[in-house]
């Protein structure tokens, strides 16, 4: 008993089962976490390692290269890139995709293991750790209000963060502008030199008279008692109050008196707040920042909704004047762009429906087939949760381009069934046997659009993240699919014969409008079929003119590529965007504030539709240090496209509105920040490798400089990851002079640390809050470099000697950073394309440039790498697993038919398909990009279906007796409906995805974008094309009949004639013997 004829025995059985793994699917759905990409482990390993004091060259020499060395021959590594720089090392390792990186992690250690001996004995052990996405902050927070910014940073430490901080899936809170609380101790130097004091010496005595040490305990009666011996500081007094050094007072008698000096009496001691290396401003105004970074493992949406339960906690116990805004928030881009392609999959589902419905005339006829959509889908959500993926910008795009597809079973099983009732079978039989009969060809039909993925799936290591990326998709398609072929089978004979009767075209009585509707509509696809039959007899009569015209449209799509032009990925906006600001090394915080500020002026002037805009200065990054007061970061928020009023800018107009003050500010480099949305780099990379770094450092900066002058008409910004270097005063020490002091290096750096930046000498306890107490030099005491020689340290003897007597200070740079990739000292120059350029052209232009403009010495290599390569490589890889899906495909129908040429012919509109690919890009103005390639492996999937239907009816014609001509026109006619109703079906369903994406769609956009353009003209060339193929193929065989036939026809004459003759030879005998 097959599975059809089991449901359509035990209906409610069935129709019960649907409806609990509906409510199943509906359960899980509400529970399938949502984000932009599946998750996707990153492979990458860094290993860093701490080296004090010791410039890039030699931390290259000694740590870099011996790490380098070694970690070469790791399993599954790909690439190795290093930076060297002053006091670390840093090896990042990018690992082959499908790599085990917990394996690598060990293999790592292994092999740091063995040459850990033949590191420098100061340098720190390396440190190993794994490259997370959940480094990058999901959301940033604005806390601004009436108050000073030191009051501000108050209520975040104490307030916002460690709420925060407890919510689940939270990681961190960082902080960033504002300023830290502390008691600050300034000595000036006069004062040290009248107590022959350091400030090392100072702090050495706060910290020994701020402390609580235990007594051990004490046993009185039949108590233990614990004892604690209470020396902490209670206030500010009792700080001022601190006896830091004696000083013998002769008094005239012969025992001098010992007279106890008070930091109050050496130092202003006094509450204040330590110097900020980061500032925060929103609107102008000064705040303080706040970014939340999630925990590994956990989901971005999920994490940041509870952030904002909790923000509404907090801000409800904060005063009413301090108010937390969202600098931005990754989630929502996240919503956006789920929400849009929501709406397509909607969209597309309706449009599906009124197509079936104008083929069907039928509401029962519609309904059961369009029930097919939402329940093949719950249940493919369900079997998503079950395997842990999520509701994503791929999974949605891969039920989206099912939505066609899906309905495709249920029409040819409904279609059959109809058939049978129009025969007079009663509803129940008609159910069985039309579903039974079509089992067989809609499996092969399902396994042909699977086998597409099966490459894809096997394969994935190979695609690397983009395989990870689309794996997702994959799955979706081949889930909903199955679904879509159990539905057919089993639910729609249920429907079909039980609950929604198939009635007769006889019995159907539509009033009014619909009926008046319904006979037009018949009267039109009679008049179709019979229009289309004289089309396919005209194509017969023309198939020569017809083939070599497509062949030729065919070259000429392929010789119009480079025209269309290539992209890596397509940008998906977003509602902020983010300028990075680099000043030369060494500028002080306050002056990068002020170009930045003058830069948000000028920007702000210009934008329209501007929600807030906010400014961050200095070291507030995940790398960042207190050197990086330099950087500042200028971020403005747009309103998103719901709300965006006429006239107000999007992403892509304040960005070309924001670039013309790119150069308005000297030894400022501005760029724009790539943002939390895009999945990779659109930047073509120029990658210079020589161990001459002094060559290679002067030709990047040619190359720099040609590209920016004679490439503008072709790129924006151009940046180099090679610095000039921090000012640095280099503090020359003799050593021998040294020795004879009685002084250390690290004695005399230590004092000179403190003397200058300070020192945390203990803290203290203000009201519950810890308070570092900061024991340093007055400032106008540290403002010229001849200050620095009248600095004093302690010997070995105790004496102070001041700085001038055994050390000299000259003005330098600091070492650059020394780059390397696969063990080579490289610099590279990222050139950012202008929008809308293809690659190549982007690419070919830059290379001329260099070539015109720049001298390459023969010790020097220069190489092309980044979007273009990446594309290049991406699409070989693609190129092959297309390959293998053709064959498979191929397979499929070869077992099918059990025939190589009937599948041969079907094949043939894969590559016309494309002919309508190259059109639709034609027409729409976009680009081909890797996600293209996506869609064509989709549409060599779909396409063939089509196919095989109408070779299929037509090799049932020949068998019935009918010629080759009149099988070609007569299966062409019979087909037509079913073959446009899956067609229209899909092609209708993904014009909201592939025409009216919006901005956020832009992602998905090139998958509807190339299946619909192939699945259009692609199902004319199987309406037209394919009879023409097929008579081509076959003509021969029927000559080849024909002409046998008439040789047996020839010898059937013969014969006949041959026995008239005997029987006219053998009536003559008898008369003739009579005559005798």
């Amino acid at each position: 008993m097959s599975i059809s004829k089991l449901a359509v025995k035990k209906p409610t059985t069935t129709l019960i089962i649907f409806i609990l793994l509906a409510a199943l699917g509906i359960y899980c759905t509400t529970s399938l976490p949502l984000d932009m990409f599946p998750d996707m482990d990153i492979p990458y390993i860094i290993v860093s390692t701490s080296y004090s004091n010791a410039g890039p060259e030699e931390v290259e020499k000694s740590v870099t290269r011996t790490m380098e060395s070694v970690l070469s021959s790791v399993t599954g590594l790909k690439k190795m890139m290093s930076t060297s720089q002053t006091g670390s090392s840093l090896v990042m390792m990018e690992f082959e995709y499908g790599t085990n990186l917990d394996e690598a992690g060990n293999d790592i250690r292994d092999k740091i293991d063995m040459i850990r001996n033949y590191l420098p004995t100061d340098a720190d052990s390396p440190i190993i750790f794994r490259m997370d996405p959940s480094m990058m902050p999901i959301m940033a927070l604005i806390v601004t209000g009436s108050r000073t910014p030191e009051e501000l940073s108050a209520y975040v430490e104490d307030v916002i963060q460690p709420r925060l901080e407890q919510i689940d899936g939270v990681a961190s809170a960082s902080i960033s502008g504002g300023y830290e609380k502390a008691i600050l101790i300034d000595v000036p130097q006069d004062r040290l030199n009248a107590y022959d004091l350091t400030i090392t010496q100072i702090a050495q005595m706060i910290g020994a008279q701020n402390i609580t040490s235990s007594g051990g305990s004490i046993e009185a009666g039949e108590s233990n008692y614990s004892i604690s011996a209470e020396g902490t500081y209670k206030s500010i007094e009792d700080i001022k109050n601190t006896v830091v050094t004696y000083k013998v007072k002769q008094n005239g008698t012969a025992q001098p008196e010992m007279v106890s000096i008070m930091l109050r009496d050496v130092a202003d001691v006094y509450e204040g707040y330590k110097d900020t290396n980061s500032l925060a401003f929103l609107d102008g105004t000064p705040s303080v920042m706040l970014q939340v970074q999630k925990q590994s493992g956990k989901n971005s949406v999920t994490t940041a909704e509870k952030v904002r339960k909790q923000l509404e906690v907090i801000e409800n116990e904060l005063p009413s004047d301090i108010k937390i805004v969202e600098a931005f928030n990754t989630t929502d881009d996240i919503k956006n762009t789920i929400f849009q392609v929501l709406k397509s999959l909607i969209e597309g589902i309706i449009l599906a429906v009124v197509v079936l419905y104008i083929f069907l005339r039928s509401f029962k006829s519609t309904f059961i087939i369009a029930l097919s959509i939402p329940v093949s889908v719950i249940i493919t959500l369900c079997l998503m949760y079950f395997c842990g993926f999520t509701i994503n910008m791929m999974t949605l795009s891969g039920l989206l381009l099912g939505i066609g597809m899906l309905v495709d079973n249920s029409v040819v099983v409904l279609e059959n069934i109809f058939s049978y009732r129009e025969k007079d079978a009663k509803p129940e039989v008609a159910a069985i046997l039309g579903s039974e009969e079509m089992i067989t060809s809609i499996t092969a039909s399902t396994l042909t659009t699977i086998c597409i993925f099966l490459p894809m799936i096997m394969f994935r290591k190979k695609l690397g993240m983009m395989g990870k990326l689309f794996e997702s998709f994959a799955f979706t398609i081949v889930f909903s699919l199955l679904c879509s072929l159990i539905v057919a089978a089993v639910l729609v004979p249920v429907l079909s014969s039980k609950y929604l009767k198939i009635e007769k075209v006889s019995e159907r009585k539509l009033p009014g409008f619909l009926g008046h509707f319904d006979r037009i509509m018949g009267k039109f696809f009679t008049w179709l079929d019979n229009k289309y039959a004289n089309g396919v007899k005209f194509t017969l009569k023309h198939k020569k003119i017809l083939l070599v015209s497509m062949f030729g449209l065919l070259i000429g799509s392929v010789v119009l590529i480079p025209v269309i032009g290539f992209i890596f990925m397509p940008t998906t906006p977003a509602t902020s965007v983010s300028v990075s600001l680099e000043m030369p090394k060494g500028t002080t915080i306050e002056s990068t504030r002020e170009v930045i500020q003058q830069m948000e002026s000028n920007v702000l002037k210009d934008l329209k539709g501007v929600k807030f805009s906010t400014v961050s200065v200095g070291g507030s990054g995940i790398t960042s240090s207190a050197s990086d007061t330099n950087t500042a970061t200028l971020r403005v928020t747009l309103y998103p496209e719901s709300e965006r009023q006429e006239g107000w800018d999007s992403e892509a107009t304040a960005k070309e509105k924001i670039r013309k003050y790119f150069n308005s500010f000297p030894g400022a480099e501005f760029t724009f920040g790539s943002g939390n949305m895009g999945f990779a780099g659109s930047s073509i990379d120029i990658v210079l490798r020589s161990n001459d770094l002094d060559l290679a450092r002067k030709t990047a900066k040619e190359i720099q400089a040609a590209v920016k002058e004679n490439g503008s008409d072709y790129v924006n910004e151009t940046t180099m990851d090679l610095e000039d270097g921090l000012p640095e005063l280099k503090i020359n020490m003799d050593r021998n002079r040294m020795y004879e002091l009685g002084i250390t290096a690290y004695g005399a750096g230590s004092e000179l640390n403190a003397a200058i930046n300070g020192m945390t000498a203990s803290r203290y306890d203000d009201d519950g809050t810890q308070v570092d107490i900061v024991v340093g030099l007055a400032d106008e005491d540290k403002k010229t470099f001849a200050d620095l020689e009248q600095i004093y340290v302690s010997s070995s003897t105790g004496k102070r000697i001041p700085f001038a007597s055994f050390a000299r200070y000259e003005e330098t740079l600091a070492p650059v950073a020394i780059n390397r990739e696969n063990q080579t000292r490289t610099i590279r120059i990222s050139v950012e394309p202008k929008p809308g350029i293809s690659l190549q052209i982007v690419q070919d232009e830059i290379q001329k440039i260099v070539q015109e403009n720049v001298v390459i010495d023969e010790n020097l290599l220069v190489s092309y790498e980044g979007a273009m390569a990446d594309m290049i490589e991406t699409a070989t890889n693609f190129s092959v697993i297309i390959l293998m899906a053709v064959l498979l495909v191929f397979a499929v129908m070869a077992s099918q038919f059990e025939s190589f040429k009937d599948p041969f012919i079907i094949i043939f509109t894969i590559p016309l398909s494309f002919i309508g690919v190259i059109t639709i890009y034609l027409i729409t103005r976009e680009m081909l990009n890797v996600i293209s390639i996506i869609g064509m492996l989709v549409l060599v999937g779909t396409i063939v279906n089509n196919g095989i239907v109408l070779v299929d009816y037509t090799n049932l014609l020949r068998k019935r007796g009918l010629t080759l001509y009149d099988a070609c026109v007569e299966a062409a006619r019979n087909r037509l409906r079913p073959i446009l109703m899956t067609t229209l079906t899909t092609v209708t369903s993904l014009i909201p995805m592939a025409l009216f994406p919006g901005e956020t769609g832009a992602m998905t956009q090139p998958i509807g974008l190339t299946v619909l353009g192939g699945m259009t003209f692609g199902s004319l060339m199987t309406l037209f094309v394919m009879p023409a193929i097929y008579y081509v193929f076959n003509s021969s065989k029927e000559r080849r009949a024909a002409k046998k036939a008439a040789k047996a026809e020839k010898k059937a004459k013969k014969a006949e004639k041959k026995t008239e003759k005997l029987a006219i030879v053998s009536a003559l005998e008898p008369k003739e013997e009579e005559n005798k």
